[in-house]
């Protein structure tokens, strides 16, 4: 039986799909573990990488969280999402300063008793936009109306 193997991103095409700088990325590297194994031109992502790299963007973006502050939380996360092969629709991550766990947006509700200071990111949103600029959505052209109704052809043979 052949084995299916996933599709597998360049650093540019990483880049170009998460916005994420090379600056940024750069810095990441060496701030969380999980993306310092991925140096060089031979580096690969899989799309639970741009995940995390979509996740730890909107934390460090949209949060205004220091990513120093996080980076053992933000390491967990990527290996978290590299465990859960198939991506549950509907799913959170919370991350700590350091952990981080996904759950299934019913299974975990706001009145779990939380220890520590925790960051919640939906994933959907952020899975839905990388979708959708890896496999754009085409519309589909609208046949044009044709200006005379068809009419049966009969042939003398």
């Amino acid at each position: 039986m052949p084995t299916v193997t996933a599709i597998q991103f360049t650093q540019d095409q990483m880049r170009t799909l998460t916005g994420v700088s090379t600056e940024t990325v750069r810095h990441w590297r060496k701030a969380i573990p999980y993306l310092a194994s991925k140096t060089g031109k031979a580096a690969r992502f899989s799309f639970a990488d741009l995940l995390g790299l979509s996740v730890t963007q909107a934390l460090v973006s949209s949060l205004g969280v220091h990513i120093g502050s996080v980076s053992v939380g933000v390491d967990a996360l990527f290996r978290v999402l590299a465990a859960s092969a198939p991506l549950m629709e509907g799913a959170i991550v919370l991350v700590t300063p350091t952990t981080a766990s996904l759950h299934g947006a019913d299974s975990w509700s706001g009145k779990d008793v939380l220890t520590e200071p925790t960051l919640v990111v939906a994933l959907d949103p952020l899975i839905a936009r990388l979708q959708q600029q890896v496999l754009p959505a085409m519309s589909a052209p609208a046949q044009a109306a044709l200006p005379f109704p068809p009419e049966a052809v009969r042939s003398r043979a």
